[in-house]
Protein backbone atom coordinates (compact mmCIF):
# COMPACT_ATOMS: atom_id res chain seq x y z
CA UNK A 1 0.00 0.00 0.00
CA UNK A 2 1.47 3.34 -1.08
CA UNK A 3 0.70 6.41 1.04
CA UNK A 4 1.19 9.88 -0.43
CA UNK A 5 1.51 12.68 2.10
CA UNK A 6 3.03 16.06 2.88
CA UNK A 7 5.52 16.71 5.65
CA UNK A 8 4.98 19.75 7.85
CA UNK A 9 6.49 22.82 6.24
CA UNK A 10 7.10 21.10 2.91
CA UNK A 11 5.35 22.13 -0.31
CA UNK A 12 6.23 18.86 -2.05
CA UNK A 13 4.58 15.48 -1.49
CA UNK A 14 6.31 12.36 -0.16
CA UNK A 15 5.30 8.74 -0.39
CA UNK A 16 5.71 5.80 1.95
CA UNK A 17 5.66 2.13 1.02
CA UNK A 18 6.55 -1.16 2.70
CA UNK A 19 8.50 -3.63 0.54
CA UNK A 20 9.62 -6.96 1.98
CA UNK A 21 9.32 -5.58 5.49
CA UNK A 22 11.37 -2.50 4.68
CA UNK A 23 9.78 0.95 5.11
CA UNK A 24 10.75 3.36 2.35
CA UNK A 25 10.00 7.09 2.34
CA UNK A 26 10.96 9.30 -0.60
CA UNK A 27 10.13 12.76 -1.93
CA UNK A 28 8.20 12.98 -5.20
CA UNK A 29 9.65 16.48 -5.84
CA UNK A 30 6.24 17.85 -6.86
CA UNK A 31 3.55 19.87 -5.11
CA UNK A 32 0.80 18.33 -7.27
CA UNK A 33 -0.99 15.47 -5.54
CA UNK A 34 -1.97 13.95 -8.85
CA UNK A 35 1.59 13.97 -10.19
CA UNK A 36 2.90 12.76 -6.83
CA UNK A 37 0.54 9.75 -6.88
CA UNK A 38 1.75 8.80 -10.36
CA UNK A 39 5.41 9.22 -9.41
CA UNK A 40 4.85 7.15 -6.25
CA UNK A 41 3.26 4.36 -8.28
CA UNK A 42 6.10 4.27 -10.82
CA UNK A 43 8.79 4.50 -8.15
CA UNK A 44 7.18 1.70 -6.13
CA UNK A 45 7.29 -0.55 -9.19
CA UNK A 46 10.97 0.24 -9.61
CA UNK A 47 11.72 -0.42 -5.94
CA UNK A 48 9.96 -3.76 -6.08
CA UNK A 49 11.99 -4.76 -9.12
CA UNK A 50 15.13 -3.59 -7.36
CA UNK A 51 14.47 -5.21 -3.96
CA UNK A 52 12.60 -8.42 -4.69
CA UNK A 53 15.47 -10.32 -6.31
CA UNK A 54 17.94 -9.21 -3.66
CA UNK A 55 15.56 -10.15 -0.85
CA UNK A 56 15.18 -13.68 -2.20
CA UNK A 57 18.88 -13.98 -2.95
CA UNK A 58 19.70 -13.19 0.69
CA UNK A 59 17.20 -15.83 1.79
CA UNK A 60 18.89 -18.42 -0.44
CA UNK A 61 22.36 -17.50 0.81
CA UNK A 62 21.14 -17.78 4.39
CA UNK A 63 19.74 -21.25 3.72
CA UNK A 64 22.88 -22.41 1.91
CA UNK A 65 25.12 -21.25 4.76
CA UNK A 66 23.21 -23.52 7.15
CA UNK A 67 24.19 -26.63 5.16
CA UNK A 68 27.16 -28.85 5.99
CA UNK A 69 30.29 -28.20 3.87
CA UNK A 70 29.67 -30.98 1.35
CA UNK A 71 26.00 -30.07 0.80
CA UNK A 72 26.90 -26.37 0.67
CA UNK A 73 29.44 -26.98 -2.10
CA UNK A 74 26.88 -29.00 -4.07
CA UNK A 75 24.26 -26.26 -3.65
CA UNK A 76 26.67 -23.59 -4.87
CA UNK A 77 27.64 -25.72 -7.87
CA UNK A 78 23.97 -26.26 -8.72
CA UNK A 79 23.16 -22.55 -8.34
CA UNK A 80 26.00 -21.56 -10.69
CA UNK A 81 24.82 -24.05 -13.31
CA UNK A 82 21.26 -22.74 -13.08
CA UNK A 83 22.32 -19.11 -13.33
CA UNK A 84 24.57 -19.78 -16.33
CA UNK A 85 21.64 -21.40 -18.07
CA UNK A 86 19.38 -18.34 -17.70
CA UNK A 87 18.91 -16.36 -20.87
CA UNK A 88 19.35 -12.66 -20.15
CA UNK A 89 16.40 -10.62 -21.34
CA UNK A 90 17.36 -8.07 -23.95
CA UNK A 91 15.45 -5.33 -25.73
CA UNK A 92 17.30 -3.30 -28.36
CA UNK A 93 16.92 0.47 -28.53
CA UNK A 94 15.41 0.16 -32.02
CA UNK A 95 12.66 -2.25 -30.95
CA UNK A 96 11.98 -0.66 -27.57
CA UNK A 97 9.37 1.89 -28.64
CA UNK A 98 7.40 -0.64 -30.69
CA UNK A 99 7.23 -2.85 -27.62
CA UNK A 100 6.27 0.09 -25.40
CA UNK A 101 3.46 0.93 -27.83
CA UNK A 102 1.87 -2.49 -27.27
CA UNK A 103 1.84 -2.23 -23.48
CA UNK A 104 -1.63 -1.91 -21.89
CA UNK A 105 -2.23 1.39 -20.11
CA UNK A 106 -4.39 2.33 -17.16
CA UNK A 107 -5.52 5.40 -19.07
CA UNK A 108 -6.02 5.76 -22.79
CA UNK A 109 -3.20 7.62 -24.51
CA UNK A 110 -4.07 9.50 -27.69
CA UNK A 111 -2.20 9.00 -30.94
CA UNK A 112 -0.96 12.59 -30.59
CA UNK A 113 0.71 11.79 -27.27
CA UNK A 114 2.20 8.56 -28.61
CA UNK A 115 3.64 10.60 -31.47
CA UNK A 116 5.34 12.87 -28.91
CA UNK A 117 6.81 9.78 -27.22
CA UNK A 118 7.95 8.36 -30.55
CA UNK A 119 9.66 11.60 -31.66
CA UNK A 120 11.49 11.86 -28.35
CA UNK A 121 12.54 8.21 -28.47
CA UNK A 122 13.87 8.52 -32.04
CA UNK A 123 15.86 11.58 -31.00
CA UNK A 124 17.29 9.69 -28.01
CA UNK A 125 18.24 6.63 -30.10
CA UNK A 126 19.95 8.90 -32.63
CA UNK A 127 21.91 10.57 -29.83
CA UNK A 128 23.04 7.22 -28.40
CA UNK A 129 24.02 5.87 -31.83
CA UNK A 130 26.12 8.99 -32.52
CA UNK A 131 27.81 9.23 -29.13
CA UNK A 132 27.82 5.73 -27.63
CA UNK A 133 28.29 3.34 -30.57
CA UNK A 134 28.73 0.26 -28.38
CA UNK A 135 25.36 0.66 -26.64
CA UNK A 136 22.67 -1.43 -28.30
CA UNK A 137 20.32 -2.57 -25.54
CA UNK A 138 17.96 -0.83 -23.16
CA UNK A 139 19.72 -2.43 -20.19
CA UNK A 140 22.96 -0.67 -21.18
CA UNK A 141 21.53 2.82 -20.72
CA UNK A 142 23.08 4.34 -17.59
CA UNK A 143 22.85 7.63 -15.74
CA UNK A 144 25.80 9.12 -17.63
CA UNK A 145 24.09 8.57 -20.99
CA UNK A 146 20.77 9.88 -19.67
CA UNK A 147 22.30 13.06 -18.26
CA UNK A 148 24.40 13.73 -21.37
CA UNK A 149 21.30 13.47 -23.56
CA UNK A 150 19.44 15.91 -21.32
CA UNK A 151 22.43 18.26 -21.39
CA UNK A 152 22.38 18.23 -25.18
CA UNK A 153 18.67 19.06 -25.13
CA UNK A 154 19.24 21.85 -22.63
CA UNK A 155 21.92 23.37 -24.84
CA UNK A 156 19.36 23.44 -27.67
CA UNK A 157 17.30 25.88 -25.59
CA UNK A 158 14.47 23.82 -24.13
CA UNK A 159 12.72 25.15 -21.02
CA UNK A 160 12.78 23.66 -17.52
CA UNK A 161 9.27 22.33 -18.08
CA UNK A 162 10.27 20.58 -21.31
CA UNK A 163 13.41 19.22 -19.60
CA UNK A 164 11.28 17.72 -16.85
CA UNK A 165 8.76 16.39 -19.35
CA UNK A 166 11.59 14.54 -21.11
CA UNK A 167 12.50 12.82 -17.83
CA UNK A 168 8.87 11.90 -17.12
CA UNK A 169 8.43 10.33 -20.55
CA UNK A 170 11.64 8.29 -20.25
CA UNK A 171 10.64 7.10 -16.78
CA UNK A 172 7.33 5.92 -18.22
CA UNK A 173 8.97 4.07 -21.14
CA UNK A 174 11.63 2.36 -19.02
CA UNK A 175 9.11 1.44 -16.33
CA UNK A 176 6.80 -0.17 -18.90
CA UNK A 177 9.68 -2.19 -20.40
CA UNK A 178 11.43 -3.13 -17.16
CA UNK A 179 10.32 -6.77 -17.13
CA UNK A 180 10.86 -7.38 -20.87
CA UNK A 181 14.31 -5.80 -20.84
CA UNK A 182 15.37 -7.33 -17.51
CA UNK A 183 16.00 -3.93 -15.97
CA UNK A 184 17.02 -4.04 -12.32
CA UNK A 185 16.20 -0.37 -11.87
CA UNK A 186 14.81 2.58 -13.82
CA UNK A 187 17.88 4.73 -14.46
CA UNK A 188 15.71 7.81 -15.13
CA UNK A 189 14.46 7.78 -11.56
CA UNK A 190 17.99 8.72 -10.46
CA UNK A 191 18.04 11.76 -12.77
CA UNK A 192 16.89 14.90 -10.95
CA UNK A 193 14.30 17.22 -12.41
CA UNK A 194 14.76 20.98 -12.53
CA UNK A 195 12.89 23.52 -10.48
CA UNK A 196 10.44 25.35 -12.70
CA UNK A 197 10.41 29.10 -12.18
CA UNK A 198 6.95 30.73 -12.17
CA UNK A 199 7.49 32.68 -15.40
CA UNK A 200 4.22 33.60 -17.07
CA UNK A 201 3.78 34.67 -20.68
CA UNK A 202 2.83 38.31 -21.17
CA UNK A 203 -0.20 39.55 -23.13
CA UNK A 204 0.41 41.60 -26.27
CA UNK A 205 -0.20 45.32 -26.35
CA UNK A 206 -2.45 46.77 -29.04
CA UNK A 207 0.60 48.08 -30.88
CA UNK A 208 2.26 44.66 -30.80
CA UNK A 209 -0.87 42.93 -32.10
CA UNK A 210 -1.14 45.47 -34.93
CA UNK A 211 2.46 44.85 -35.96
CA UNK A 212 2.09 41.06 -35.79
CA UNK A 213 -0.93 41.02 -38.08
CA UNK A 214 0.68 43.58 -40.39
CA UNK A 215 3.57 41.17 -41.03
CA UNK A 216 1.82 37.79 -40.78
CA UNK A 217 0.58 36.27 -44.00
CA UNK A 218 -1.07 33.09 -45.28
CA UNK A 219 -1.52 30.23 -42.84
CA UNK A 220 0.51 31.98 -40.15
CA UNK A 221 -1.89 34.92 -40.15
CA UNK A 222 -4.86 32.56 -39.80
CA UNK A 223 -3.11 30.69 -36.99
CA UNK A 224 -2.54 33.94 -35.10
CA UNK A 225 -6.16 34.98 -35.65
CA UNK A 226 -7.37 31.67 -34.20
CA UNK A 227 -5.11 32.21 -31.19
CA UNK A 228 -6.35 35.74 -30.54
CA UNK A 229 -10.06 35.17 -31.22
CA UNK A 230 -10.36 31.87 -29.35
CA UNK A 231 -7.64 31.77 -26.69
CA UNK A 232 -6.75 28.23 -27.83
CA UNK A 233 -3.28 26.89 -27.10
CA UNK A 234 -0.85 26.40 -30.00
CA UNK A 235 -1.50 22.65 -30.38
CA UNK A 236 -5.28 23.13 -30.47
CA UNK A 237 -5.12 26.11 -32.84
CA UNK A 238 -2.66 24.43 -35.21
CA UNK A 239 -4.71 21.21 -35.44
CA UNK A 240 -8.20 22.72 -35.45
CA UNK A 241 -10.45 20.61 -37.67
CA UNK A 242 -13.30 21.60 -39.98
CA UNK A 243 -15.64 19.30 -38.08
CA UNK A 244 -15.04 21.43 -34.98
CA UNK A 245 -16.32 24.58 -36.71
CA UNK A 246 -20.10 25.02 -36.87
CA UNK A 247 -20.78 27.85 -39.34
CA UNK A 248 -24.55 27.45 -39.08
CA UNK A 249 -24.54 28.16 -35.34
CA UNK A 250 -21.41 30.37 -35.44
CA UNK A 251 -19.56 28.17 -32.95
CA UNK A 252 -16.16 26.53 -32.52
CA UNK A 253 -16.27 23.44 -30.31
CA UNK A 254 -12.95 21.90 -29.35
CA UNK A 255 -11.79 19.30 -26.81
CA UNK A 256 -8.44 20.78 -25.66
CA UNK A 257 -5.46 18.43 -25.84
CA UNK A 258 -4.18 19.48 -22.41
CA UNK A 259 -7.46 18.69 -20.61
CA UNK A 260 -8.68 15.93 -22.93
CA UNK A 261 -9.12 13.47 -20.07
CA UNK A 262 -11.75 15.77 -18.52
CA UNK A 263 -13.90 15.23 -21.62
CA UNK A 264 -15.13 18.82 -21.60
CA UNK A 265 -15.29 20.82 -24.80
CA UNK A 266 -14.71 24.54 -24.95
CA UNK A 267 -17.31 26.34 -27.05
CA UNK A 268 -16.31 29.66 -28.54
CA UNK A 269 -18.53 31.98 -30.62
CA UNK A 270 -17.31 32.31 -34.21
CA UNK A 271 -17.67 35.99 -35.02
CA UNK A 272 -16.24 38.92 -36.96
CA UNK A 273 -12.88 38.69 -38.63
CA UNK A 274 -12.19 35.07 -37.74
CA UNK A 275 -15.47 33.91 -39.26
CA UNK A 276 -14.69 35.84 -42.45
CA UNK A 277 -11.19 34.32 -42.54
CA UNK A 278 -12.44 30.75 -42.10
CA UNK A 279 -15.20 31.24 -44.68
CA UNK A 280 -12.57 32.45 -47.15
CA UNK A 281 -10.43 29.35 -46.52
CA UNK A 282 -13.47 27.06 -46.67
CA UNK A 283 -14.30 28.40 -50.14
CA UNK A 284 -10.97 27.04 -51.43
CA UNK A 285 -10.92 23.90 -49.29
CA UNK A 286 -9.81 20.73 -51.07
CA UNK A 287 -11.98 17.64 -50.86
CA UNK A 288 -11.09 15.41 -47.92
CA UNK A 289 -9.07 18.00 -46.01
CA UNK A 290 -9.47 17.46 -42.28
CA UNK A 291 -7.55 20.38 -40.83
CA UNK A 292 -8.27 24.06 -41.37
CA UNK A 293 -4.52 24.67 -41.72
CA UNK A 294 -3.21 21.41 -43.22
CA UNK A 295 0.35 22.66 -43.70
CA UNK A 296 0.62 23.99 -40.14
CA UNK A 297 -1.11 20.89 -38.71
CA UNK A 298 1.29 18.57 -40.55
CA UNK A 299 4.33 20.41 -39.23
CA UNK A 300 2.96 20.53 -35.70
CA UNK A 301 2.14 16.82 -35.61
CA UNK A 302 5.68 15.93 -36.70
CA UNK A 303 7.53 18.63 -34.73
CA UNK A 304 5.67 21.00 -32.37
CA UNK A 305 8.89 22.86 -31.61
CA UNK A 306 9.28 23.72 -35.31
CA UNK A 307 5.91 25.49 -35.40
CA UNK A 308 6.69 27.24 -32.14
CA UNK A 309 9.94 28.43 -33.71
CA UNK A 310 8.04 29.82 -36.72
CA UNK A 311 5.79 31.78 -34.38
CA UNK A 312 8.76 33.11 -32.42
CA UNK A 313 10.43 34.20 -35.67
CA UNK A 314 7.31 36.16 -36.62
CA UNK A 315 7.25 37.93 -33.26
CA UNK A 316 10.92 38.85 -33.51
CA UNK A 317 10.29 40.18 -37.01
CA UNK A 318 7.55 42.34 -35.50
CA UNK A 319 10.14 43.84 -33.16
CA UNK A 320 9.00 41.93 -30.06
CA UNK A 321 11.76 40.78 -27.70
CA UNK A 322 10.51 37.27 -26.91
CA UNK A 323 13.08 36.38 -24.23
CA UNK A 324 14.46 38.12 -21.17
CA UNK A 325 16.88 37.51 -18.31
CA UNK A 326 15.53 35.74 -15.25
CA UNK A 327 16.45 37.05 -11.85
CA UNK A 328 18.84 34.74 -10.03
CA UNK A 329 19.33 32.52 -13.08
CA UNK A 330 21.83 32.63 -15.94
CA UNK A 331 19.33 31.13 -18.35
CA UNK A 332 16.95 33.38 -20.28
CA UNK A 333 13.20 32.73 -20.30
CA UNK A 334 10.51 33.18 -22.95
CA UNK A 335 8.01 35.93 -22.11
CA UNK A 336 6.22 36.17 -25.46
CA UNK A 337 5.01 33.09 -27.32
CA UNK A 338 1.85 31.83 -28.98
CA UNK A 339 0.44 31.44 -25.46
CA UNK A 340 0.52 35.24 -25.26
CA UNK A 341 -2.54 35.29 -27.54
CA UNK A 342 -4.34 33.30 -24.83
CA UNK A 343 -3.25 35.78 -22.18
CA UNK A 344 -4.32 38.65 -24.43
CA UNK A 345 -7.72 37.03 -24.93
CA UNK A 346 -8.30 36.68 -21.18
CA UNK A 347 -6.93 40.14 -20.40
CA UNK A 348 -9.08 41.87 -23.02
CA UNK A 349 -12.16 40.06 -21.71
CA UNK A 350 -11.33 41.11 -18.16
CA UNK A 351 -10.64 44.70 -19.24
CA UNK A 352 -14.09 44.92 -20.82
CA UNK A 353 -15.94 43.58 -17.82
CA UNK A 354 -16.70 40.06 -19.06
CA UNK A 355 -17.59 37.94 -15.98
CA UNK A 356 -14.90 35.53 -14.82
CA UNK A 357 -17.10 32.44 -15.13
CA UNK A 358 -17.82 33.31 -18.79
CA UNK A 359 -14.11 33.69 -19.61
CA UNK A 360 -13.31 30.46 -17.76
CA UNK A 361 -15.85 28.63 -19.88
CA UNK A 362 -14.43 30.11 -23.08
CA UNK A 363 -10.81 29.17 -22.43
CA UNK A 364 -11.45 25.97 -20.49
CA UNK A 365 -9.99 26.94 -17.12
CA UNK A 366 -11.20 24.55 -14.43
CA UNK A 367 -9.81 26.48 -11.47
CA UNK A 368 -10.12 30.11 -10.39
CA UNK A 369 -6.54 29.91 -9.10
CA UNK A 370 -5.32 28.83 -12.53
CA UNK A 371 -7.47 31.45 -14.22
CA UNK A 372 -6.06 34.25 -12.08
CA UNK A 373 -2.57 33.56 -13.46
CA UNK A 374 -3.83 34.77 -16.83
CA UNK A 375 -5.31 38.06 -15.67
CA UNK A 376 -3.04 41.05 -16.16
CA UNK A 377 -3.89 44.47 -14.78
CA UNK A 378 -2.92 46.96 -17.48
CA UNK A 379 -2.88 50.72 -17.11
CA UNK A 380 -6.03 50.84 -19.22
CA UNK A 381 -7.83 48.53 -16.80
CA UNK A 382 -6.77 50.57 -13.82
CA UNK A 383 -7.97 53.81 -15.42
CA UNK A 384 -11.28 52.18 -16.29
CA UNK A 385 -11.68 50.90 -12.72
CA UNK A 386 -11.05 54.37 -11.31
CA UNK A 387 -13.51 55.90 -13.78
CA UNK A 388 -16.20 53.42 -12.68
CA UNK A 389 -15.71 54.50 -9.06
CA UNK A 390 -15.67 58.18 -10.05
CA UNK A 391 -18.90 57.89 -12.06
CA UNK A 392 -20.58 55.99 -9.24
CA UNK A 393 -19.50 58.66 -6.75
CA UNK A 394 -20.85 61.52 -8.89
CA UNK A 395 -23.94 59.62 -10.00
CA UNK A 396 -22.96 59.81 -13.67
CA UNK A 397 -23.46 57.20 -16.34
CA UNK A 398 -20.31 55.33 -17.30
Amino acid sequence: MVRVFRKNGSKNYYFQVMINGRRIVESTRTSSFRKASKIAEERTMELKLDLDWYFYLKQVIKKVNLLDPEAKEAALRSAIEELNGIKVKTVTLEEAFGLFRTKPRKRTISERVYEDYRNLWCKFVGFVNNNFHEVKFLSEINKVIAEKFLSSEWERGITERTYNDRITKFRTIFSALAEDAGLRKNVWQSVDKMSEGPVSKRPFSKAQLKQIFLLAGGSMRTLCMIGLYTGLRLGDAATLKWEEVDFENSLISRLPNKTRKLRKNVEIPLLGGLREELERIRAGRKSGEIYILPDIAGKYLSSPIAVSGMVQALFRKAGIETITDREGCSRKCVIYGFHSFRHSFVSLCAANGIPMNVVMELVGHRSVMVHEIYQHASAEQKIKAINVIENEFRGKDQ
